[in-house]
């Protein structure tokens, strides 16, 4: 897989995006081109949070609805575009390291991020993951236990975490 990262969201000018089904719900992905921007479930959020979300991750795009039925949890893609800051690209960087199957705590999340000391900051990167599943999120676990939460609803995040572990 091929990764581009980039701070220059606003240069982006063309988005398509489409909602297709998975084995755990609805998801709305969107490309930039032939690279995958941006990945979500819709069932927790809805169709209408998770397009703004998107919209507002690329503020001077035009955005169109298309019928490609991409499904990045059934095929990986080959190549994907995370825009977002530079502390971020450390965290989604630190994420997408993390072995299939494993977990870890934030505070595990920030030391390999090379931002031991920023837990909080790492946190919140962890939630704005714009391309959920393949940059794999739902890994991370509250040091104090549980599963804790996830931007697409914990019954997703369980889900996703119990098909890893049986895999």
């Amino acid at each position: 897989m091929v990764i581009v990262f980039t701070t220059k969201r606003n240069e982006i000018r063309n988005v398509e995006y489409s909602f297709s089904s998975t084995p755990y719900g609805e998801m709305l992905t969107a490309w930039c081109g032939d690279w995958l921007c941006y990945a979500t479930f819709t069932q927790y959020l809805t169709r209408e949070v998770a397009l703004s979300k998107l919209q507002r991750l690329f503020p001077r795009a035009t955005f169109t609805l298309t019928n490609r039925q991409e499904n990045p949890i059934a095929t990986r893609p080959r190549r994907i575009l995370l825009a977002g800051t530079r502390f971020r690209h450390d965290v989604w960087r630190a994420l997408l390291n993390m072995p299939y199957g494993s977990t870890m705590t934030y505070s595990e999340l920030a030391a390999a991020a090379g931002h031991k000391s920023a837990v909080r900051a790492v946190a919140s990167s962890v939630g704005c993951n714009p391309i959920s599943v393949v940059v794999p999120c739902h890994r991370i676990l509250p040091s104090s236990g549980g599963i804790g939460n996830y931007h697409s609803g914990t019954e997703i995040k369980r889900s996703l975490l119990q098909a890893e572990a049986s895999a």
